[in-house]
């Protein structure tokens, strides 16, 4: 079943979804909505697999999947439900995980997926409207904004949280590392 991820051709999923929430954003003249960490990893996977290169696969794959749960809280509590969102947040990252269990990772992994992480804060901070705050990348998620005085412990406490994820990710798959870069 394993040897079924091998194809490069994998990665037209992500693509697609990518390219349907482009076209959901653009239709509605919200294209900065874009920008959102599951919809970058979204592009992002598609390259990774066409050009397997299995550590940003697996870094895509843990972006999707630690999106999946807030995804979930937010269209409960603000009604903000599309279907293609669904292909985003379920598919994708099952699909990136099979890729990556495939492919491996190496151990530079966890580092790199901080990384990867503080590159779309920064990308969103630069290319989206404060406003938005998407990527929560310039003010605390509303929901838990009673629980830190500070916007920086809040971005280092999601930054911790997400390497630990991606820890415990690479351990829960079961596959070795590879020691080279």
């Amino acid at each position: 079943m394993m040897r079924l991820f091998d194809n490069r051709l994998w990665g037209f999923l992500p693509l697609c979804f990518f390219a349907l929430k482009l076209w959901q954003y653009a239709a509605r003249a919200d294209i900065h909505q874009v920008f959102w960490f599951c919809n970058i990893s979204n592009l992002v996977l598609a390259v990774a697999i066409f050009g397997r290169v299995r550590n940003l696969v697996f870094i895509c794959a843990v972006l999707l999947a630690v999106g999946l749960p807030i995804w979930v809280f937010d269209f409960i509590v603000n009604g903000d439900f599309h279907p293609f969102s669904v292909l985003t947040h379920t598919l994708s990252p099952a699909l990136g995980f099979l890729v990556a269990r495939r492919l491996g990772w190496t151990k530079h992994v966890i580092w790199q997926t901080a990384v990867y992480y503080l590159l779309l804060q920064l990308i969103a901070r630069f290319f989206t409207p404060p406003a938005l705050n998407i990527n929560v990348a310039f003010a605390v998620y509303s929901p838990v904004r009673s629980l830190f005085t500070s916007f920086w412990l809040y971005s280092a406490v999601n930054l911790v949280g997400l390497i630990a994820f991606t820890w415990l990710m690479s351990k829960l798959l079961k596959t070795t590392p590879h020691t080279d870069v």
